[in-house]
């Protein structure tokens, strides 16, 4: 007679409490099952075994692996034996699903503390042990989800914390609180890339190679190993709004009480960046202005859309021009650049805006030097670890515990990220050896500020940041004038700004990364 006996733990830290191979439960449910078999006289006996899977589901490797080989002739397996029926489903659904293909395999289902069998009695008393298993799955979950979600309310975390967190476990008047803190190792490289993108300096591609290049890494967990963050992992990362403070739970967003890693500032700076380059990627957004978005139609008070025809002619339109509720004509995207200067000539920084934006240049500069600094002192603490890694890796290949192949991909790791190590220390100092000379350029910069001669030499990106700086909207009209020769005389654009709407003060976020930009193309060239 072969047995099949089925075991199963709904979780992995009761598949390894104590630090034991195999927990508590699993070996209890097969001294019993086995007692069982003997019983029947059973002459083999074959296990299959989940541990940390959940009976919600039927989609359980071993489980599968069971009903499998159930179906084979071959395996002849007369009997399954579970320890209890909520080991084999806690869902009635599958445990009916279960029980047929059991059945239609020519076996039978015994239960070790139940009494379950053919007769009427059996049957009735194995439909309520599966109707009870299934009403304390949800009845657990609707309490667990209770209780999560009033620990949200209350600013707690009820989940694993993302990366730049860990989860920790403090005893408070002899009970456990459960809490999260700051990964002092990946918390500040968290940090940095927000701040990063936030500049618009970086693409995620560039940014998920620096991280690395830092040694970011993700955390030790039971069903993945160690290695750096995906792209994927990266995108998520830079839209998870637990990094500002928040905790979102089924859907709903409450106020943490754990410390967040970036400003409001920087993150809503991360998000534009991100939208902007999103946006820019679909295929009916094929053409972009740094003026985009800043310009309204005077006469409907609706955005001008930028346009390029023929792959040279570039103009404004109105959006209301399609369903013909304006009259604007189409305009060159030249006559408004040269009003934008017009504008620009006739603006000019307070002394007291002026000496705001160089105390805001110092700050910015203040913390890239402290990044530098961080990042050598980081990196510096990296070597020596890895140089002890290493140490201990090859005292491991002396007493030959690991094979010849394993020490050699190891030692290559190792040797590669010590690279990447003083690569990043390098480049740290070159850094810190820059900025105190772009900070005498800038600030320089900043006492004789020319808006529209700076605007004039400076590329899209940099001209962008001066008008979200100095503009909230800019309402544009266009008077076209037709001479009475149009062959010869073609048409006059008379372009105007009528007036500088919600004008606010100056942006300092936004003309300080401007000036910083200029002062660095400078240094590079």
């Amino acid at each position: 007679m072969k047995v099949a006996i089925y075991l199963r733990v709904s979780t992995l830290d009761q598949a390894t409490k104590n630090n034991q191979r195999e927990g508590y439960s699993i070996p209890a449910q097969r001294e019993a099952c086995r007692r069982k078999a003997k019983e029947l006289g059973a002459t083999r006996i074959r296990e299959y075994a989940d541990r940390g899977e959940s009976a919600r589901s039927a989609s359980r490797p071993e489980l599968q692996r069971l009903l499998h080989d159930l179906c084979d002739k071959k395996q002849n397996i007369q009997c399954v034996i579970v320890h209890k029926i909520d080991r084999l489903a806690r869902n009635l659904h599958d445990d009916v699903m279960i029980g047929l293909a059991i059945k239609k395999a020519g076996a039978t289902l015994i239960s070790v503390t139940e009494n379950i069998d053919e007769t009427p009695s059996g049957r009735l008393l194995h439909g309520i042990m599966a109707t009870i298993a299934e009403f304390y799955s949800r009845n657990l979950a609707a309490e667990a989800l209770k209780g999560a979600t009033e620990k949200a309310k209350r600013g707690g975390t009820p989940f694993q914390a993302p990366i730049g967190y860990i989860n920790v476990t403090e005893r408070v008047n002899r009970r456990e609180v459960h809490t999260v803190a700051l990964d002092q190792s990946r918390a500040p490289l968290i940090r940095w890339a927000f701040e990063c993108y936030a500049t618009g300096d970086y693409s995620e591609l560039e940014l998920l190679d620096q991280l690395s290049k830092r040694g970011l890494r993700t955390r030790l967990r039971s069903r993945s190993k160690v290695e750096p963050i995906s792209h994927g992992g990266l995108n998520k990362l830079l839209q998870n709004r637990y990094y500002l403070g928040y905790v979102t739970y089924c859907g709903i967003e409450y106020k943490g009480n754990h410390q967040p890693l970036v400003t409001p500032a920087v993150f809503a700076a991360s998000q534009a960046i991100r939208e902007s380059r999103y946006r820019l990627s679909r295929k009916n957004r094929s053409h972009n202005h740094y003026l985009s978005r800043l310009l309204l139609c005077s006469r409907c008070n609706r955005h001008l859309c930028y346009m390029v025809s023929k792959h040279k002619y570039e103009y404004y339109s109105c959006l209301n021009r399609k369903n013909q509720q304006c009259n604007q004509p189409y305009i060159p995207a030249q006559k408004i650049e040269q009003e934008v200067i017009n504008q620009l000539k006739l603006l000019n920084l307070s002394a007291s805006d002026r000496q705001k934006l160089s105390e805001q240049i110092e700050n910015e500069l203040g913390s890239e030097r402290a990044y530098a600094e961080t990042d050598t002192k980081a990196q510096t603490q990296r070597v020596l670890r890895l140089q002890a890694e290493k140490e201990n890796l090859l005292q491991t290949y002396y007493d030959k515990v690991i094979s010849a192949d394993l020490f050699k991909s190891e030692q290559k790791r190792i040797d590669k990220e010590i690279r990447q190590a003083q690569g990043v220390t390098i480049e740290a100092t070159r850094r810190l050896k820059i900025i105190d000379g772009r900070q005498a350029r800038a600030l320089k910069m900043v006492k004789e500020l020319d808006f529209s001669k700076a605007y004039i030499n400076a590329d899209p990106a940099i001209r962008r940041h001066f008008c979200k700086a100095l503009f909230d909207k800019l309402a544009v009209n266009d008077e076209v004038i037709i001479q009475r020769n149009a062959y010869r005389y073609p048409r006059e654009h008379h372009v105007t700004i009528t007036k500088v709407m919600w004008q606010n003060p100056i942006n300092i976020h936004h003309l300080t990364n401007a000036i910083l930009a200029i002062s660095l193309k400078k240094r590079s060239s």
